[in-house]
């Protein structure tokens, strides 16, 4: 029956002394194994990041480690646990991203590391999840048939997924340009998929330029629209500002870079790093028309800011909020908002 060993943050667990002759006596200590549980970062209404310590110089010998946590003091392997990879071998150092929380809710979390020995703990640490700012909406149909899941957000109804329509809401097709010298010279509506990809699609979405969204027929689906500048604003200062609003906003799945700071989805929105084509730029030595997957969410705006150039809203993976200008020529995303 594996043994069960609960011990303080910093407890000796065995320790072995022995008289070196050639010392005159001196006690020699052994290395002492031990866990710790560090802190909790990065809470929403149903994730939080919890980081533990292993003494470093067990890390070779520890069969198992992660945090274990649940809705009682003291939670153990036997109950709810997130098993941890990428240890530091130099500090003994590691995190587990906790997802599927319940929102509003105490959770207690204890550091764990299993040896031949038996699995330790360390001190136990107590957190509360975030309520959530949203609540869940109708879902949405385009012309094209796609469902889209919303929510709602401050009083506002949004899209929680980017558009991928082919068509304007009369039927008329949107045409679908995949060359870089016919792109830079459009001032109509037109599509493409990030690298030209139809996989991409599917995860993504479309990306449009602004001439597009700023056709008479419509891009949004019967009873949306494309946010104004000002409503992308006022959604921004709801969450917070531009400082806070993106960790709110991100989406918590590991289609962003491996270098994003974690988020928190806390406003439901889902963001995903599409990316955007800029296809007017040119770059040494070889072209790059499309940039930014999986660093940057891109969207448009439906107000113009001068004729050549609109409002978008981008989210990075450092998790600011970006209002910009940008060439009405681009590739971006696209979000909806119920009328």
């Amino acid at each position: 029956m594996k043994k069960i060993l609960i011990f303080c943050l910093v407890s000796v667990l065995f320790v072995s002394c022995a008289t070196d002759s050639e010392t005159g006596g001196e006690v020699i200590t052994e290395p002492v194994f031990s866990v710790q549980t560090k802190s909790v970062t990065s809470i929403g209404h149903e994730s939080a990041n919890v980081f533990g310590v292993i003494s470093p110089s067990f890390v070779t010998t520890t069969s198992a480690y992660g945090i274990c946590y649940g809705l009682t003091p003291n939670p153990t392997i036997e109950g709810s646990l997130s098993v941890g990879s990428g240890i530091n071998p130099a500090t003994g150092g590691f995190s587990c991203n906790l997802m599927s929380l319940a929102n509003n809710t105490n959770y207690y979390v204890r550091a764990y590391g299993t040896t031949s020995e038996g699995t330790f703990y360390g001190d136990q640490l107590i957190f509360s999840t975030l309520n959530k700012l949203y609540s869940n909406g109708s879902a949405v149909i385009d012309v094209d048939g796609n469902t889209y899941q919303s929510i709602v957000i401050n009083g506002k109804q949004w899209m929680k997924e980017n558009l991928n329509v082919s068509k304007y809401r009369n039927g008329d097709v949107i045409p679908e340009v995949t060359d870089m010298v016919e792109w830079d010279a459009l001032t109509t509506g037109a599509w493409c998929y990030f690298e030209n990809t139809t996989e991409n699609g599917t995860t993504y979405g479309k990306l449009y330029n602004w001439y597009a969204i700023n056709d008479p027929r419509g891009l949004a689906p019967t009873g949306w629209h494309i946010p104004s500048d000002a409503e992308w604003t006022s959604l921004t200062n709801f969450l917070g500002g531009t400082s806070v609003a993106g960790i709110k906003m991100r989406d918590l799945g590991d289609l962003w870079s491996t270098s994003a700071v974690l988020a928190t989805n806390q406003a439901g929105f889902s963001a995903l790093p599409a990316g955007y084509g800029y296809l007017t730029q040119t770059y040494e030595p070889v072209d790059q028309p499309f940039n930014s997957l999986g660093d940057v969410a891109f969207w448009w705006s439906a107000t113009a800011s001068n004729p050549s150039t609109a409002y978008s809203l981008n989210v990075n993976l450092n998790n600011s909020v970006t209002r910009g200008s940008i060439l009405k020529k681009t590739a971006l995303s696209v979000r909806c908002v119920k009328n």
